[in-house]
């Protein structure tokens, strides 16, 4: 019986084995196809990032201006010396800037002008084969592209490639050492080989390999390689440069791999053949255990326990076994169901009151807040409406006039911090705060942050005392200046009246510490981990009522994590002030003195610092804001246009020929990025600064205002001072350029 089962198996298996032989070695071809596929991808990735960068730098301002000095910066930038470069020709083929000479050195006599003249003539990229540099001496390919700036035909970027940056790019694969990895031109010439690299440098390739890659895109050939070895060598074309990839695996190895398949299946065989043998000596003994089974499996079902399965090739006691165990099954079954009803009605009951509880006390929350909001919103609200009021009444009395205009102006920037927080809480929720980090000097920060204070309403009758030596971080300024605000107004709104708040500033352990210390009503022990989440509030102060959305503490503990740093609360109970202190790791080295340039005497005053006769267009859709600003601009000496849409906005500008735009972003008939692309590209209006004044204020839209061309972008609502500032310093920018 073992002999008529075991004939065919080895009968089939001399089959299978046969195909597993020709399989490993189609693997090993396959693999050598996929290293060909690799190696050509990595070149056309390298050739892709150059035409992209070139296409980048053909773009630049700099050629337009012929400002060769500020373009070799740009250009410098995209080379990774020593193996690549940037150069600039112009029309005639002159070699204008070549960043591996110093820069402003002179121009050098035609070099490329073939080159560059198919360039200007296609206005389509060339790249070349391998050839001498003659000022490197260096075995080179180079990229061609024109340059968009200047009218399209002014000038052409190039890179080049030293053959040690395709040896590093194309060969830098984990291949065996026999393998062979080449790199040859249209001509056949190679530019890099992993064997004999040097010798073979400029040399053609096998005529066999050259003739079979000139006749096909891809494929695979045997032939013997230079070094005459028999060698399997696929190859491929890279689709952008014309060259042709080749990777040589000697056959000897591929028949190796084939050969080492066979012998592992042999002996995959033979222990399957041994198996099966033991497994008919023991089919008897396991005849014998699957009745001894079956009896163990009777005994337990009468004792009232769950059989034990068991396996057996014997279909009928298979089935014995199999329907004992299904009916112990049945009874613990039936038994689980009971215990796990009673479990499930628990657990129902305890989710029914946690939900029940959860969802009062988020309503409680929520009217809470609602409740805090509308009274933060009111209270500014009704300081502005009364103030409006009063000033309707006030008459010529100046100084009546300017009290009510104070309380307005600050209710106005109290609403805004309400509402630049809230904004703040949903952006950090969701992701979408960007951090501007630079350099600065904590300590500085600190005190300017604390001095500003010191000027409120809020901070009349407290000491804000600031302990700090200097300490230089790497952060977004803004955002550790809106940290600082937060956590000292906090201080001072639980500590009474007349009371001190230590604000110290040091470095520990390698990381930036700042601690605001008061001495108010302190924190209960049990709430410590719940002041930094969103919208908790605390006791009130003693005598005072609630104040605040609870959202300070919340930012300052979303902004700190932002940053990389760390934020915590302590008290000693109540009555016994709080301390609060944030790390942030990133420290920066204090930047070496440098003479400052002579600045100008500030004015004290926007409208002292501007020109009469300034012309400006201002383009608003709202009418309250386009009224108030513009007659703000005129009462500043401005001479102010006022346009109401974006398709007014061009004509208007080609009339009045203004000394700059200011713009709002969002239009009704169209967006002020495609206003100020149309600007840009009308030779009347192309050169007008132009300034965006939008309620859109994150980074994108920084990011967005610049790319369509405005030399500036201001958020709603702007100080007058800040929009003065804006104004001048783009148009002295404008002026300085023109000189």
């Amino acid at each position: 019986m073992t002999v008529a089962v075991l004939a065919p198996v080895l009968l089939a298996s001399s089959f299978a084995i046969e195909k597993i032989r020709g399989d490993a070695r189609e693997a090993s071809l396959r693999g050598l196809r996929e290293t060909v596929r690799a190696t050509a991808l990595t070149v056309d990735r390298d050739v892709q990032g150059s035409l992209s960068a070139l296409k980048t730098l053909g773009n630049s301002e700099n050629l337009n201006d012929r400002d060769f000095e500020k373009f070799y910066k740009q250009a410098a930038a995209l080379d990774q010396k020593p193996d690549v470069w940037t150069l600039l020709f112009d029309q005639t083929g002159a070699e204008l800037v070549n960043t591996q000479l110093p820069s402003g050195s002179p121009a050098r006599p035609p070099s490329a002008a073939a080159q560059v003249k198919q360039v200007i003539a296609s206005q389509k990229p060339l790249v070349t084969d391998l050839f001498m540099e003659p000022l490197s001496g260096k075995h080179v390919t180079m990229i061609y592209v024109p340059a968009v700036a200047a009218g399209g035909k002014s000038f052409v970027v190039a890179q080049a490639f030293s053959v040690d940056h395709w040896r590093k790019a194309a060969l830098n694969v984990d291949l065996p050492p026999a393998w062979i990895v080449a790199v040859f031109d249209r001509d056949g010439k190679f530019i890099s080989r992993s064997h004999r690299r040097d010798e073979f440098l400029g040399k053609l390739a096998r005529p066999e390999l050259v003739a079979a890659a000139a006749a096909s895109p891809d494929g695979l050939i045997r032939h013997s390689t230079h070094e005459g070895i028999e060698s399997y060598d696929a190859f491929m074309h890279s689709s952008l440069t014309g060259w042709a990839i080749a990777v040589a695996a000697p056959v000897a190895l591929v028949e190796e791999a084939a050969a080492n398949a066979v012998y592992l299946s042999l002996l995959g065989v033979g222990f399957a053949l041994l198996t099966a043998i033991a497994a008919v000596v023991l089919f008897g003994r396991r005849f014998i255990a699957a009745i001894d089974s079956a009896r163990a499996a009777a005994a337990a079902l009468g004792r009232g326990e769950s059989p034990r399965p068991s396996r057996t090739p014997v279909a009928e006691l298979r089935e014995l076994n199999g329907a004992l165990v299904n009916a112990g099954a049945l009874l613990q079954a039936e038994r689980s169901s009971r215990l796990a009803a009673e479990s499930e009605r628990e657990r129902l009951l305890q989710n029914e009151t946690l939900a029940r509880e959860t969802a009062q006390a988020q309503n409680q929350a929520k009217d809470q807040f609602l409740a805090l909001l509308g009274h933060e919103l009111r209270n500014p609200l009704a300081a502005i409406s009364g103030a409006t009021a009063l000033l309707e009444t006030a008459g010529p009395d100046k100084e009546r006039t300017d009290r009510y205009l104070g309380i307005i102006n600050r209710q106005s920037k109290h609403l805004t911090h309400i509402v630049d927080d809230l904004l703040d809480v949903s952006r950090l929720m969701a992701g979408k705060i960007m951090l501007e980090r630079r350099p600065f000097d904590l300590a500085e920060c600190v005190a300017h942050c604390a001095e500003a204070l010191r000027t409120t309403d809020r901070a009349q009758g407290y000491v804000i005392d600031i302990r700090s030596a200097p300490v230089w971080v790497n952060a977004d300024r803004a955002r550790v200046e809106q940290i600082v605000n937060n956590l000292v107004t906090n201080a001072l709104k639980f500590s009474p009246a007349g009371g001190r708040i230590v604000v110290a500033v040091a470095e520990e352990s390698g990381a930036a510490v700042v601690s605001v210390r008061d001495a108010g009503t302190g924190i209960q022990s049990d709430l410590l981990h719940r002041v930094f989440e969103p919208f908790f509030q605390g006791p009130a102060p003693g005598n005072r009522l609630q104040s605040g959305m609870g959202i300070g503490l919340a930012l300052v503990r979303q902004l700190v994590e932002l940053h990389g740093g760390q934020v915590r609360a302590l008290s000693d109970g109540l009555g016994q002030g709080s301390t609060f202190s944030f790390w942030l790791p990133d420290l920066a080295a204090a930047p070496v003195p440098q003479a400052e340039p002579a600045r100008q005497a500030e004015n004290p005053t926007a409208a002292s610092r501007v020109p009469a006769g300034r012309k400006i267009v201002y383009v608003e859709d709202n009418v309250d804001a386009r009224a108030t600003l513009a007659e703000l601009l005129r009462m500043l000496d401005y001479d102010v246009t006022e346009v109401t849409d974006g398709a007014s906005t061009l004509s208007a500008v080609r009339a009045v020929q203004p000394d700059l735009v200011l713009m709002d972003i969002g239009l009704p008939d169209m967006d002020g990025y495609e206003v100020a692309r149309g600007l840009r590209a009308d030779p009347l209006t192309c050169t007008i600064p132009l300034i965006a004044l939008t309620g859109y204020g994150q980074v994108r839209d920084k990011e967005a205002a610049a790319l369509a061309g405005f030399n500036a972008h201001l958020v709603k609502p702007v100080d007058p001072d800040e929009l003065v500032a804006t104004i001048e310093g783009v148009l002295g920018r404008k002026d300085e350029a023109a000189d």
